[in-house]
Formats: structure tokens, sequence, C-alpha cells
């Protein structure tokens, strides 16, 4: 396999990936076998025909096309692994050379994290101060640990938007596009559920259109989206891991986790295991700053 890397603007590449002759004619008889198991061939039996009478049987772009979705999906993942690319989203791929007897070209269009460059985040957080809670003889409890909860969302928003301000990166527009699309989703579940009006009643009390309410997320969203990055390479500078340990203990705590493991569990794990990673290092962050 042969790999060419092309940068492109906005935090895109370009792999330009040939596969061999032997290997792509590989791909082209598995193409035949897979689609030849439920054809029923007069003198056999389901898909038991030999491979040239179901070569015969199928037409030869069907074979091509399946055989080409094989051979994209076992080396666009081997591209990206041998040049240690994070992708994060799926590629656009487009065949460039496809024919049997022949080497299979194509090249994917692949979104990547751009490389961010971290600033002094310990003199920054250094200049923070913590903000004390202050509680009236008539506040109850339940108050102050309101209070307390806030006041750590609002530091660790600060602590965040400081390191952030300081911060060379190129946000991702796919990255950005997500968000704003998750965010618009959430105020039409919320509006059906609180409001209990449709969404096209909520645009017209508004007066925007889904586009117009889609734009008013960018400056938010981008400064969402910021903030997740420069933590999440912080985790990494800082090398904060998660065990299975820690994983399995903290899953114990949610509500019905009996159940929860049943239900897709992998990404069940797999959430809880950044939201540790998270926590661990809002925890590392948070004891820089002086009191």
């Amino acid at each position: 396999m042969k790999i060419s890397v092309q940068q492109l603007a906005k935090s895109q590449i370009e792999l330009r990936i040939e596969v061999p002759i032997e290997e792509f004619n590989g791909f082209i008889e598995k193409a035949i076998l897979s689609l030849g198991k439920d054809l029923e061939i007069e003198g056999f039996r389901k898909g038991k025909a030999p491979k040239e009478m179901i070569e015969k049987s199928i037409s030869q772009e069907r074979i091509l096309t399946t055989a080409a979705d094989y051979a994209i999906q076992e080396n666009y993942a081997k591209a990206i692994s041998e040049k240690n690319i994070e992708a994060i989203a799926a590629p656009e791929i487009e065949i460039l050379k496809i024919a049997k007897n022949n080497a299979f070209e194509f090249k994917a269009k692949v979104w990547v994290m751009s490389e961010i460059e971290l600033p002094d985040y310990q003199k920054i957080i250094s200049g923070i101060k913590r903000k004390k809670v202050e509680v009236t003889r008539e506040e109850i409890e339940k108050m102050r640990q309101e209070k307390e909860r806030w006041e750590k969302e609002r530091l660790r928003q600060e602590i965040l938007e400081k390191i952030a301000e300081k911060c060379k990166l190129e946000i991702p527009e796919i990255l950005v596009e997500q968000e704003k699309k998750r965010m618009l989703q959430n105020v039409k579940t919320g509006v059906l559920q609180t409001l209990q009006i449709s969404f096209e009643e909520y645009l017209k009390k508004i007066n925007k259109t889904e586009k117009q309410l889609l734009d008013s997320f960018g400056p938010e969203v981008e400064k969402r989206v910021k903030s997740s990055l420069v933590l999440k390479q912080i985790g990494e500078k800082e090398k904060i891991l998660v065990s299975d340990q820690e994983i399995e203990e903290e899953l114990k705590k949610s509500p019905g986790f009996g159940f929860q493991k049943d239900i897709d569990s992998e990404r069940l794990k797999s959430y809880t295991k950044e939201i540790l990673k998270h926590e661990k290092a809002f925890s590392l962050l948070e004891s820089f700053l002086k009191d």
C-alpha cells in the first residue's frame, strides 16, 4: 500500500492511497464469494456455485464496487494508523482508479485535530481567585451546597476560558457544526417538553428561522468547543489516565447500574472514562489555584 499525505486548510488532510494489484484482486475474490452467498444458480445449492459461475451471474460493476468498499474500509484504517492520524469524523472518499488486474487508488479527505499550543496554565490559574461562598442564617444546607456547586462550575469555566484565551489552535469546523446541531436538538426537545408547543410555533414566537437560530449559537459553540479541546490537550500533556477499576466503581454509583451493563456497555464505559478524565484534569488545574 502506498500512502501520500497532503495538508489542506481548516484542519483537513487528504490521503491518497494506492492498493497493489495482488491485494485488490484479493478483495475482488472476497466480493465475488460474498455476493454469491445468496445467489441461486440452477444445479447448485444456494451459495454453493463455483466462483467462475458466480462471477458470470453478477455484473462486473457490482463486483468492483463491493471490492472497493472492502479495500477502502481496510486500507483507510491501516493508513490512518500508520500515519498516526487522529480522525474526528468520517472521511470523504473519492475513487480515483478502479479496474480488475490493476492497482486500486482512492483518496480520503479527513478532518483532524489541529495542534494546540498550550500556554503556561499554572501561571494563569495562579492569578484566579476563589470566591468565598456566603450563606445567610436563613439559608439551609441545601442552599449552601447549591451555591458551592455553582461556584465550582463558575471557577472551572473561568480557568478554561483564561487558558483558552492564550491558546493557539485552529478549531475544526466540523466540531462546531456538530455542537450547533446538538444544541439545536436540545432546544427542540426542551420546547416540546417544557413549553409544550411545536418547534415551528416556537420559531414564530421568537421570530427566527431554524437557520437563524442555528447560526446564533456560533460564538457560544466556538467557546465551548475550544474549551473542550484545551481540557483534552491538558489531560494528554499531564498524562492523565483512568483505570478500568475506576470506571467500574463509577458505574456502580449510577442508578440502575445492573440494567446499564446490558445496554451498549462499551459506549457507556467510554463515556464514563471521558467524564472521569475531565474530572481529574479539572482537579489538577484547581490544585494550581492560590487560596
